[in-house]
C-alpha cells in the first residue's frame, strides 16, 4: 500500500506545526494530494492542521490561524498513532517523483506547496467542494445552510485581505504586485459601478481582516455590511455562495471564486490566474474600476434573473 500526505508546512511534527502559510495556499497540496490519491488508489494521510504562528497574534488579528478547528477526518484518513508511525518509517517521495511511485513499496508521496495555484485542478472542483465540505466540523457547515444561499443570491459579496498584506503604493499592485493591499477606493468605485447595472438597492456582504477604521470608507456606504461566519474555511464558503465576488488578490478569494464557480471583479493585474473553465457562461475581470457596458449587461441580467427566481 502507497500513501499520499500533504505536508502544509516545512516544520510539520505531525500533531502541530510550526508557522506555515495561510489556508487558501495550504488547501492547494491538499486537493492534489487528494486527486492522486484518488486516481492512483493510495490512502490518505490526515493532515495536521493545528499550527502555531505568532504573526495574527503581534498584528492582533481577530483570526489566530490556528487552523485546528476547521475539518473532521470524516472519510477514512490514516491519523493517530498510525499516522506518526508511518510518517517516521517509510520512505518517501516528492510530489515531482510521484510517477516514480511502485505498487509494491510502501512509500509515501508528499505533497507541499501552492506552485501552479489551480492549474492541475481546473477541472477537479466539483471533487475538491466534496473533500472539503465533507470532512467539515459542524460548526463549520452554516453558509451551506439554504437561508443564507437564498439572501447570498441577492447580493454581491467583496473580500478585503489586509492583516499581513503589505501597505504600498498603488502603481506598484497595478504593475502586479501580490500580498499586498488593494486601495479602498476601487472597491468604493466597484461597488457603485455595480450598483450602476444592477440597481442603486444591491446589497454588499464585506468579508475581511481589517479593522473597522480601515474599511470605514466601505462600511459607511448605504447597504454594506461586514460579517462572518467565524473561522476562514467557513467564510470562504460563505464568499462563495454570491453570484457575483469582488474578490482581493489573495489566495483566499481564488479558493472563494473556484468552489463557487462564481462571477468575478479583481483589480488590474491580481487576477492572478482564470479560474472559470471556457465552458462556463460566467465573466472573471480585471478593472481599475470602470465597468464596461458588455460586463454590465450580464451583471444587470444575472440580478434580474435572481429577482425572478425569488419573486
Amino acid at each position: 500500500m502507497n500513501y499520499v500526505y500533504p505536508k502544509l508546512s516545512a516544520h510539520d511534527l505531525g500533531v502541530v506545526r510550526l508557522g506555515g502559510a495561510g489556508l487558501g495556499n495550504i488547501l492547494f497540496a491538499w486537493a492534489r494530494a487528494a486527486v492522486f490519491a484518488r486516481e492512483n488508489d493510495c490512502r490518505m494521510i490526515w493532515p495536521t492542521w493545528p499550527s502555531i504562528k505568532m504573526g495574527p497574534w503581534l498584528r492582533r488579528e481577530p483570526d489566530k490561524r490556528f487552523y485546528g478547528d476547521l475539518f473532521l477526518n470524516r472519510q477514512g484518513a490514516i491519523g493517530g498513532i498510525r499516522k506518526l508511525r508511518l510518517l517516521f518509517s517509510c520512505s518517501r517521495l516528492s510530489e515531482e517523483q510521484k510517477e516514480n511511485i511502485r505498487l509494491e513499496d510502501e512509500t509515501i508521496v508528499e505533497f507541499t506547496g501552492f506552485e501552479g495555484c489551480f492549474e492541475s485542478l481546473l477541472y477537479e472542483y466539483r471533487y475538491v467542494y466534496d473533500l472539503i465540505t465533507s470532512n467539515l466540523k459542524e460548526k463549520n457547515r452554516a453558509p451551506l445552510e439554504e437561508a443564507f444561499g437564498q439572501e447570498a443570491a441577492r447580493s454581491a459579496g467583496i473580500h478585503i485581505r489586509l492583516g499581513d498584506f503589505g501597505r504600498v503604493a498603488e502603481a506598484e499592485v497595478r504593475n502586479g504586485r501580490h500580498d499586498s493591499a488593494l486601495p479602498m477606493q476601487w472597491y468604493v468605485q466597484i461597488i457603485e459601478e455595480i450598483r450602476r447595472y444592477a440597481g442603486e438597492a444591491l446589497p454588499f456582504c464585506v468579508f475581511s481582516d481589517g479593522t473597522e477604521e480601515e474599511l470605514e470608507p466601505v462600511l459607511s456606504l448605504p447597504g454594506v455590511k461586514r460579517i462572518s461566519f467565524g473561522t476562514s474555511i467557513a467564510d470562504i464558503l460563505a464568499l462563495s455562495r454570491f453570484p457575483l465576488l469582488v474578490a482581493s488578490g489573495s489566495s483566499f478569494s481564488m479558493w472563494a471564486r473556484y468552489l463557487g464557480r462564481a462571477n468575478c471583479i479583481c483589480y488590474v493585474n491580481q487576477r492572478k490566474e482564470k479560474i472559470l473553465t471556457p465552458e462556463e457562461d460566467r465573466f472573471e475581470i480585471e478593472t481599475d474600476g470602470k465597468i464596461d457596458e458588455k460586463t454590465g449587461r450580464q451583471i444587470a441580467a444575472l440580478y434580474h434573473k435572481n429577482e425572478e427566481a425569488n419573486g
